[in-house]
């Protein structure tokens, strides 16, 4: 009976160092597939697929100052979703596809609209980044 009840203490203590290792690991890799990356100059970072994704971006999300999430109107999020962001004049200074509901841009100080688009389905909000500014978050929904 002391055999078996080792036995089954040791098949517990592999099984819970499994999940950790494994909960480390996926973990470590959210962090590692959140790079941030550049278009013509402006620096961001999407993702938020799972819940561990929203974790690592929390983390990094402070240094920028335009948040965008992207939903249905009942809640669901949605990813792949085409950003364009034009200065007030019209031009175009940004354009990336986001890889999952949420997006962090950080814009130099200006007046700006941005364009989502899922499906061919555009949505659009202006947004006035002003020098020091804490982040603004725009939701996009369909």
């Amino acid at each position: 009976m002391k055999s078996s009840l080792k036995k089954v203490g040791l098949v517990v203590i592999a099984i819970v160092f499994a999940v950790v290792c494994n909960s480390a690991y996926a973990e470590e890799n959210y962090e590692l597939s959140i790079k941030e990356k550049t278009d013509q100059g402006i620096p961001f970072i999407s993702g938020g697929v799972g819940l561990e994704e929203r974790e690592a971006l929390a983390a990094k999300y402070g240094n920028y100052n335009l948040k965008l999430m992207f939903a249905a109107e009942g809640g669901a999020y949605h990813a792949d979703i085409k950003v364009d962001i034009a200065d007030s004049k019209g031009k175009k200074v940004f354009s990336a596809v986001a890889d999952g509901p949420w997006f962090f841009t950080n814009l130099p100080a200006g007046k700006y609209i941005v364009t989502a688009t899922m499906m061919d389905k555009e949505k659009r909000n202006k947004v006035n980044i002003r020098k020091g500014q804490k982040q603004i978050t725009l939701g996009f929904y369909w």
